[in-house]
């Protein structure tokens, strides 16, 4: 039998599942330190507890709901679409995930296993540590719309064309503004980049890792992630398609293990 209750009605039981799913919780335990997001709680008596949360930023998040009888999974499933909250990228437990997958009038981009990795200032691997490593500026503004245009089009199939430049300027603005997106190369031509996302009691998200084609190969990525792994107070987490091979390699060379997985979403 399948319950179901607001997630914001009991928030203790929604923190213990956060923290009990380790990494794969991170979002959520964040979500909740600073208010976040809306979801629900469900259980069913054979599987056990599990929450669904979908945050401001279209982000949906399953903890728990492994080994589900069918007909959970469809009442979960149901009751995402009643609560008819946007969302755009779904992470989560196989059988769930594709089961949003199946529901949605929204043709996939991907949808395909993640990896995540975890590390920390004592994991950083202390020979690629950069001290040139530095905070965007307005300056490389158009150099980092075109590394995430890139970037979406070959790992999130997701055509330029389709971008709204608009909004992906303002984002960018944003970020150089807070501080959240760190560089290594020259004022107006970075060469490689990534973005501080989620950031809470749950760990530093790392997001968006690219090097441009040109600069492939000189251990950039690497460095990048070892340099901000050694400056975090705490926790450092990512995650990556499982047969990213390229860039699973640049991040265990920087000093991060694998630390879970799960199915991940992204519609069109």
């Amino acid at each position: 039998m399948l319950s179901r209750r607001p997630l914001w009605d009991d928030e203790a039981a929604a923190l213990d599942l956060a923290k009990g799913a380790g990494v794969h919780g991170a979002y959520v335990r964040n979500a909740l330190a600073a208010g976040d997001g809306d979801g629900f709680l469900f259980a069913c008596d054979s599987a056990g507890p599990g929450l669904v949360w979908i945050g401001p930023r279209g982000n949906l998040v399953v903890l728990g709901g492994e080994q589900l009888p069918p007909a959970s999974v469809t009442g979960i499933v149901d009751h995402v679409f009643t609560l008819r909250l946007p969302w755009r990228i779904a992470m989560g437990p196989a059988d769930l995930v594709d089961a949003l997958r199946q529901r949605s009038v929204v043709p996939p981009l991907v949808c395909r296993e993640q990896v995540y990795y975890q590390g920390s200032a004592q994991t950083a691997a202390a020979a690629l540590v950069r001290d040139d490593m530095r905070r965007a500026q307005r300056a490389d503004r158009d150099r980092l719309v075109q590394a995430t245009l890139l970037l979406n089009a070959s790992d999130l199939n997701l055509d330029p064309a389709r971008v709204d430049r608009r909004w992906l300027r303002d984002t960018i603005d944003e970020r150089i503004a807070d501080g959240s997106t760190c560089v290594l190369g020259p004022v107006g031509g970075p060469l490689c980049k990534l973005d501080y996302g989620s950031d809470g009691p749950g760990g530093l998200m790392l997001e968006g890792v690219f090097t441009f084609a040109e600069h492939r190969g000189q251990g950039l990525a690497a460095a990048l992630v070892a340099s901000c792994l050694r400056a975090a107070p705490g926790a450092v987490l990512l995650h990556v398609g499982q047969h990213n091979h390229p860039a699973r390699a640049a991040y265990e060379r920087a000093g991060m293990q694998a630390a879970g997985s799960c199915r991940l979403l992204l519609l069109g």
